[in-house]
């Protein structure tokens, strides 16, 4: 919905600058510094960090200087906690249909099996006959794959100890180590290729999202016709679903780790 900022509140608007700029600092702030850094007269400054903290929002140091308190961790929290995963990454699924044409599955862990709980099908003429609630092989779907490769050590393998690697087609990968190099590759990559080896004539790709613990929540994917997804275009729309996946992620409140520069 669009705003109109006429109707905004002067005040709220100076004590958002100071929130997001102290949110920013690694170190407390002093006020003479706030006043800088949000170009705010310095009388505002102390009335709006003198209301911040008579509410805990934010913590004056023994030497005057100020930073956020946990309050706002409790509210970030408490709000994470009640995000739905499916509302969270409908406009991220529904771009990455406009963006490939493909059909995209969303997909949670579920009893060491991928389960899905949320489709945005194409209008493409040929419909794939999936549906949510319904289960794909971990070793054997983009979303499982994309699963497999993230989920923790110890519960990979109680999967394949339990579920086993069976054969679904001539091209599904039934060895342990030759599974064991397919998500090491996963991993490196950052998104799963299941090239026929579920279905036939099929192909997915899928990649994994995470939580605002970092921990993995779920996978996202794109299910296409082998004649429609051919393999030299496979690293591109790859690409797109594990962008896709990341935009799901930070909407859970996921913060991306940067990778160290090369030495």
């Amino acid at each position: 919905m669009a705003t109109d900022k006429k109707y905004n509140v002067p005040a709220l608007e100076k004590a958002i600058a100071i929130i997001e700029t102290l949110s920013q600092r690694e170190e407390p702030v002093g006020v003479s510094d706030l006043c800088k850094l949000v170009d705010i007269p310095k009388t505002s400054v102390f009335f709006i960090l003198n209301t911040l903290e008579q509410h805990q929002y934010i913590i004056k140091s023994p030497d005057g200087k100020y930073s956020l308190g946990s309050k706002f961790i409790n509210i970030g929290l408490s709000t994470l906690n009640r995000i739905d995963i499916r509302t969270a990454a409908r406009v991220s699924m529904e771009r990455l249909l406009e963006e490939t044409g493909f059909t995209v599955h969303l997909a949670v862990l579920d009893n060491l099996e991928p389960m899905y709980i949320e489709k945005v099908e194409s209008q493409a003429f040929v419909k794939f006959a999936t549906y949510i609630g319904q289960r794909q092989p971990l070793h054997a779907s983009g979303v499982g794959k994309a699963l497999a490769a993230f989920m923790p050590q110890d519960l990979l393998e109680q999967a394949i100890r339990e579920k086993g690697l069976p054969e679904k087609t001539e091209k599904t990968i039934t060895n342990v180590h030759d599974f064991t190099a397919e998500i090491e590759a996963i991993r490196r990559q950052g998104y799963a290729v299941e090239d026929e080896e579920g279905e036939a004539g099929v192909r997915c790709i899928g990649a994994p999202v995470f939580d605002h613990y970092g921990q993995l929540k779920a996978a996202v994917s794109i299910t296409a016709l082998r004649t429609e997804l051919p393999i030299h275009d496979i690293p591109a729309i790859g690409e797109k679903v594990k962008r896709a996946a990341l935009d799901i992620s930070r909407q859970l409140g996921y913060v991306q780790t940067p990778e160290p520069e090369p030495k």
